[in-house]
């Protein structure tokens, strides 16, 4: 069953230009607008609700299918996730500008991640990592950002979601790539703390009675001012793996912070806490990590950034990634009956 969908700060099934649809994706842009809840036809497939402090938009697409995306509002700060991916979509402090970036518009359909926010990269690493070489297991990052994560409402509040993903609800071939053995048994419990800070934890339990061995990131996209005018700092003297030059080197940072003048795709080899510093919007964003043996930095820069099909001209400007990563040589490898926690946790300083 396919679902899909399109949202260009609204929400409409891009395969359809119905006037109903158009009418559903205007009343939605001025819900975002107004923050207020607005009367939406039953005719629309478009339903609007709320729960304290926490508003839900359901877009039904074609064939009865849906995404939930969840808008959480406190008094600290705002976010919007999808159920899709158990994706954050942006987080913001109070106050202050977007910290979590996504692009103008968001495309949705089912076996296609979405773009922007924090996809969750689980089980592996772009096409995965087997034997000392790049394997090619699909899907590209693995399942967990193209999968439907069941909410916890009742773990849930409107500062705190809580998501769940089982093993035993994806598909046997895909599983059948795990590094650890072709059956294997887990459940992944993800945690989004939305307040002055944004902390998401991802806790993987081993329910089978052997070893399970993975890739995982928060593949976080930081909204900055100029990508180009960018840095990021704490990296410096650290070892990384070049991925946009052949055979991956092992490179070294040197006493540099890290810049973005071209395409930058590298695996730093460290867990320390890093600032990526912003002239143009004037602040730094610090990440921090907990769980994680690596940093992933990514910006496609121009001329990747201009062929990405979901990406306006000039949207690779707008954002830097700066990822908590486990890969390659530093996968994970949780013992049978227990669990292990990858957390990220963003705030702003002036």
């Amino acid at each position: 069953m396919e679902r899909t969908g399109y949202l260009p700060c609204t929400f409409m099934d891009d395969t359809s230009r119905s006037l109903q649809a158009r009418v559903a994706a205007i009343l939605f842009f001025l819900h975002v607008q107004s923050r207020k809840i607005q009367e939406i036809p039953q005719s629309c497939k478009v339903l609007l609700s709320t729960i304290p402090l926490q508003r839900c938009l359901v877009y039904t697409g074609r064939m009865s299918s849906t995404f939930t995306i969840r808008d959480i509002v406190n008094e600290d700060a705002t976010a919007s996730v999808s159920d899709y991916g158990a994706h954050v979509l942006s987080w913001a402090p109070a106050g202050e500008q977007t910290v979590v970036w996504r692009p103008k518009a968001i495309h949705l359909k089912e076996g296609t991640a979405i773009r922007g926010g924090v996809p969750i990269i689980f089980p592996w690493f772009n096409s995965g990592f087997e034997g000392g070489h790049v394997a090619s297991k699909k899907p590209k990052h693995g399942f967990a950002r193209n999968s439907f994560w069941h909410y916890d409402k009742e773990g849930s509040s409107d500062a705190l979601l809580r998501y769940t993903l089982d093993s035993s609800e994806i598909n046997a071939d895909i599983l059948s790539q795990f590094v650890s053995g072709p059956n294997p048994q887990f459940h992944a419990v993800y945690t989004i703390e939305v307040g002055c800070e944004l902390t998401m934890s991802l806790t993987v339990y081993n329910d089978g009675d052997e070893p399970l061995s993975y890739e995982e990131a928060l593949h976080t996209y930081l909204q900055v001012g100029d990508a180009e005018q960018s840095q990021v700092c704490g990296l410096e003297g650290t070892d990384y793996l070049d991925t946009v030059l052949d055979g991956d080197p092992r490179c070294n940072q040197g006493n540099e912070p890290v810049t973005f003048q071209g395409m930058v795709d590298r695996i730093y080899y460290s867990a320390d806490t890093l600032e990526l510093r912003d002239p143009v919007l004037q602040r730094t964003i610090i990440v921090a990590k907990q769980g994680a043996a690596q940093t992933v930095v990514w910006n496609p820069g121009e001329q990747a950034g201009n062929a990405i099909g979901d990406l306006d001209e000039g949207e690779w400007r707008g954002f830097v990634c700066v990822e908590a990563v486990n890969n390659r040589d530093c996968a994970v490898v949780v013992p049978p009956h227990e669990s292990h926690t990858l957390q990220q946790t963003l705030s702003v300083r002036h």
